[in-house]
């Protein structure tokens, strides 16, 4: 672990530099923000990624005879009588079921906007007035961080041992094609939502049950360091993967290197490979053949 103050000196040691002005010292701290980025994307096993299981919150009800409403060309239906979509975790491709008189219009949302109002993108050809036996189902998984979700695997009660594992495949394309399909899921996508401001992985189909628990792999999200007092919890060996990913930004920035320096730059990077496959793992077993 190491503070960015003393990263950032053990950075311009490394380049040589000697006193540097504040717009320097500000660079310096943008390449080792630039070199955790890229050591964290190459992957720091045991560091860079988080393993947890979630589940779905599954088919929402109105309460207490509430009502949802959306005017003819108006693009957000309003919840009326205390329904909450920011509260209740609703997100976008959820889908609506819009009841009025027994007749459904399933509409899919497109991001939710505030405390009592979801925005479903496209006008609305009518006016509607959904009675309490609308419904919103929700097929999304709320994740921790921003970082790239890598797999996600599900679990159910369906087989002899208690354990049936199947892992989902990663296709943003295959939901558009029948968004309001229920039943076990078979696919996901990652997304952001502005109105929730989170990260959230959704499900296609969107699920019938939700007893049924997900694993989500998903890559740690890392602060940029800020102050000099900030401090990144990485064992030496990630540490010195970090800083000479950080040097390669700095001198790709400066622009004023030879192509010798560029290309020793890049061994130095090649040579912190196995540190950083290695770091916070077992020591490895070597066999020969």
């Amino acid at each position: 672990m190491a503070l960015r103050s003393e990263l950032r000196t053990r950075l311009q040691r490394r380049l040589g530099l000697g006193v540097v002005s504040a717009i320097e010292q500000e660079r310096l701290n943008e390449a080792l923000n630039s070199g955790i980025a890229r050591a964290v994307s190459d992957g720091v096993p045991g560091l860079s990624h988080d393993t947890f299981v979630g589940s779905v919150y599954g088919e929402m009800a109105l309460t207490g005879g509430a009502t949802i409403t959306c005017p003819l060309g108006g693009t957000t239906f309003t919840f009326v009588g205390g329904d909450n979509p920011l509260t209740s975790n609703v997100y976008p491709h959820d889908i609506l079921q819009v009841v009025i008189t027994g007749t459904t219009t399933k509409f899919l949302l497109r991001d939710v906007k505030d405390a009592n109002e979801v925005d479903i993108g496209a006008p609305a050809t009518q006016g509607y007035t959904g009675d309490a036996n609308s419904t919103v189902i929700r097929r999304s998984i709320p994740l921790p961080t921003t970082g790239q979700v890598v797999g996600v695997y599900r679990h159910s009660a369906s087989s002899s041992d208690g354990l049936n594992t199947r892992r989902l495949t990663h296709d943003p394309i295959v939901a558009r094609q029948s968004p309001f399909k229920t039943g076990t899921p078979k696919h996901y996508e990652q997304r952001f939502s502005e109105g929730q401001s989170k990260s959230f992985i959704s499900l296609w189909p969107a699920p019938t049950s939700v007893t049924d628990q997900f694993t989500v792999v998903q890559m740690r999200y890392i602060p940029r360091l800020t102050a000099d007092s900030d401090t990144l919890i990485f064992p030496e060996e990630a540490l010195d993967a970090i800083l000479e990913r950080a040097r390669m930004a700095y001198i790709t920035w400066a622009g004023t290197h030879a192509p010798t320096t560029l290309a020793l730059a890049n061994e130095a990077i090649r040579d912190t490979a196995d540190s950083l496959k290695n770091t916070s793992n077992t020591r490895q077993i070597v066999t020969k053949e």
